[in-house]
């Protein structure tokens, strides 16, 4: 018995160090345009509001709890009118790390 337990514990230690070691992994985004096509109509809004709430569960966060959708908008359009080749995922991504 306890030499499954110290292969188990080994497996599980070479795991988690193997997952650390691992260099950061670029992700898809569905729907995303670019900043110079944000225009702020209901389709945009639906689409940094779901990301915002994909963020939030997937990570089990509260990002925006305090921001009403009006200042996350407000927010999206200072970045894409200052950056506008930049995607709306880098937008949406920004508010979040202000958070």
């Amino acid at each position: 018995m306890k030499f499954f337990m110290r292969i188990a514990l080994g497996l599980s230690v070479g795991i988690a160090t193997a997952s650390l070691a691992m260099p950061a992994q670029a992700y898809l985004v569905k729907g995303a345009g670019k900043c110079s096509g944000w225009v702020g109509g209901q389709d945009d809004r639906f689409w940094v509001l779901g990301f915002i709430s994909g963020y939030n569960f997937a990570e089990s966060a509260q990002v925006s709890k305090a921001d009403s959708a009006e200042q996350i908008y407000k927010f999206i359009s200072r970045f894409c009118k200052e950056r506008p080749d930049d995607d709306l995922a880098d937008a949406a991504t920004s508010y979040i790390k202000t958070q």
